[in-house]
């Protein structure tokens, strides 16, 4: 009775025990120096030709690490460390040849021949899970749940299968009415669920390292787009691209950006760049350099979805910036709540105080435009003014707005706007180089 219990006990032991390698996620996996390093200074020690760090399945005996030895398994019922762990002691095999356990191990047989087996020395053994125990904790640490996985494999299929797409929303000048910005809008275009809005797919980007790459092809996709619209007689305002923290702070993102704005032709491609309050949090100096950099290459630079951070108002009045973006939260509130309208209203008095351009995010009814007109709001973005919409679709709204009066209320093509304009870079040059 007590030997069946105790063989209970030991193929429960076995079933956790292999649960647990399995948690591991290293077999079949290539070599690593640590491993590898372990190997090495378990043969000095000791003194023999052939060391291995052995894993044990429930099929075979593999080699994670291994010195002066070409094989990569063994199966596990001729394995010494099969019998090894079962073991509460070193096990140490005097010679295979004469154990019918191990006689046809092709480590006895074939190779090395090996006639003498003794388990690894405790001390590094304990080092070696403790490397194991470390992988397991990265691992779980980076990855997450396997959701999020194959979330981010699927977009890494999505970058490799040019599966997103640009949408263009207008911006619209308070005053006439009139289209006078676009900002590009990436949608994620699934096979299967369709159009994907970047607030579900956005945050995986950044947090696996993609965001680099899909940045640099939306600041290359929308500069094409643009020089087709010119090339087809459009008049075209300037196009605002999004800009994250990791792209701006990357070594690269200088020369990406030139290298999107080139060829240049008779007149060079107007590009604006946004970026939000967050990123002047951290490394504000070499922020506030790179955007000097930017501004002289003549892009222009707003902060999106101002009021939710927490800029510093000495920093803001020093930043290299041209257009303040007012958070689409407040928009929304301030037709229902004092509070948010006088946060309106202040943002609105701060950035005109500081010669800088506004624009509303989010005004989707009549009242707030009405709201936002009579707080002097330079311009508006938001369903009332036009979702975003395929580079199709936008083509035709420019067409219907390309005629004499339209190309007059344009930023860059509007003589009496860019006269004012160019007093009021004047004024902020002077005071972001004090």
């Amino acid at each position: 009775m007590n030997a069946v219990k105790t063989e209970m006990e030991s193929a429960a032991n076995e079933r956790t025990r292999l649960v647990a390698l399995k948690s591991y996620d290293i077999l079949d996996t290539p070599s690593e120096e640590v491993f590898d390093e372990f190997a090495r200074l378990a043969a000095s020690i000791v003194g023999t030709p052939i060391a291995l760090i052995s894993l044990v399945d429930g099929n075979r005996q593999w080699f994670k690490a291994k010195v002066g030895l070409a094989l990569s398994e063994t199966p596990r019922d001729v394995a010494f460390c099969a019998h090894a762990i079962g073991s509460a002691d070193i096990f140490v095999i005097p010679d295979a040849l004469k154990d019918e356990r191990f006689v046809h191990n092709p480590l006895v047989t074939d190779g090395p021949k090996l006639r003498f087996y003794a388990g690894a020395l405790q001390i590094l053994s304990r080092h070696v899970m403790a490397q194991l125990d470390l992988r397991r904790q990265l691992t779980d640490f980076t990855r997450g749940d396997v959701s999020r996985q194959k979330a981010i494999t699927a977009l890494r299929r999505a970058v490799d299968a040019n599966q997103f797409v640009l949408h263009y929303q207008p911006k619209v000048d308070m005053r006439t009415g009139y289209i006078v910005g676009l900002e590009a809008l990436i949608r994620w275009n699934q096979p299967e669920q369709g159009l994907i809005l970047p607030a579900s797919f956005i945050p995986l980007l950044e947090e696996s390292g993609l965001i680099l790459e899909v940045g640099t092809w939306v600041l290359h996709q929308a500069m094409t787009d643009y020089r087709d619209w010119i090339e087809k007689g459009l008049n075209v305002p300037s196009i605002a691209v999004n800009v994250s923290p990791h792209q701006l702070l990357h070594p690269d993102f200088i020369a990406e950006l030139e290298d999107a704005l080139s060829p240049q032709s008779e007149r060079r491609a107007p590009l604006d760049i946004e970026i939000t309050e967050g990123v002047l949090l951290e490394k504000t100096e070499e922020v506030i350099d790179k955007l000097h950099w930017i501004r002289s290459m003549g892009v222009q630079v707003a902060i999106d979805d101002f009021g939710t951070g927490y800029s510093s108002l000495r920093y803001l009045a020093h930043l290299p910036i041209d257009t303040l973006k007012i958070d689409r939260s407040f928009v929304t509130a301030m037709t229902e709540d004092a509070d948010d309208m006088a946060i309106v209203s202040s943002i609105i008095a701060l950035a005109h105080g500081l010669d800088l351009n506004v624009v509303a995010e989010g005004v989707d009814t009549e009242e707030q435009r009405k709201l936002l007109r009579l707080l002097r709001c330079d311009q508006m973005q938001g369903f009332l003014c036009g979702a975003a919409v395929a580079k199709d679709e936008l083509e035709e709204i420019l067409k219907a707005q390309s005629d004499i009066a339209t190309q007059r209320s344009l930023q860059r093509l509007d003589p009496v706007k860019n006269e004012f304009d160019e007093r009021r870079l004047v004024r902020r040059e002077l005071k972001t180089s004090k």
